[in-house]
């Protein structure tokens, strides 16, 4: 028992000297200064936050959606390919039944379908099931190459470009290669309509 309020003795004589410290330290500029910036960035990324938030909120809002058919877990998920818009947050947050878990744009997602629930009646409808990375990375190439293009030749360009990347029996080096380029993880291995069906 002795020993034991010793050593609490001596945690609180530790912590005052600490304390001491810290506050001298207080008092030199420098450390004022760097304080003083530490709150400020503090600030200033909170309103980082928020700004990006009202950006993404604009376009899902804007956007004239192009709506493909994603695999969830269990389920086909609306994804538009223009905006990211996926319906997919609402399964994460119903199976871990904490928004927390979702990432920063999950969650802005999350909350932008939650509170607009006819988001889902603007814009176009394809018969296209596909990877949702497969399907964001197919029109990034297309925007890339065509940066005016207007949305019916987006949707066709996009459907052809699929059915060339599903039609082409291409090695596994092949699509290893192409992967890359699309940018997407060099192992990427949902190139088939059956990767959909597959659930």
């Amino acid at each position: 028992m002795e020993d034991l309020k010793k050593s609490y003795s001596d945690l609180i004589f530790k912590r005052h000297e600490v304390l001491n410290e810290i506050k001298q330290l207080k008092e030199d500029e420098k450390v004022k200064r760097y304080l003083e910036l530490l709150v400020l960035d503090n600030d200033l990324a909170n309103n980082q936050n928020e700004l990006y938030k009202k950006i993404k909120m604009q376009e899902y809002t804007s956007c004239n959606h192009i709506w493909v058919d994603t695999l969830g877990v269990h389920n086909l998920y609306r994804t538009c390919i223009k905006c990211g818009l996926d319906r997919r947050v609402l399964y994460y947050v119903w199976r871990y039944h904490k928004v927390e878990y979702l990432t920063k744009n999950e969650k802005i997602m999350y909350e932008f379908i939650k509170s607009n629930s006819d988001y889902y009646k603007k814009g176009f409808y394809t018969n296209v099931s596909c990877d949702a990375d497969l399907a964001f990375a197919i029109c990034r190439k297309i925007k890339e190459v065509h940066p005016d293009i207007d949305d019916t030749t987006l949707i066709k360009y996009f459907e052809i470009a699929l059915d060339n990347i599903r039609n082409n029996n291409d090695s596994k080096e092949r699509k290893e290669s192409r992967a890359k380029r699309l940018e997407l993880k060099p192992n990427f291995n949902k190139w088939n309509k059956s990767d959909i069906d597959k659930c």
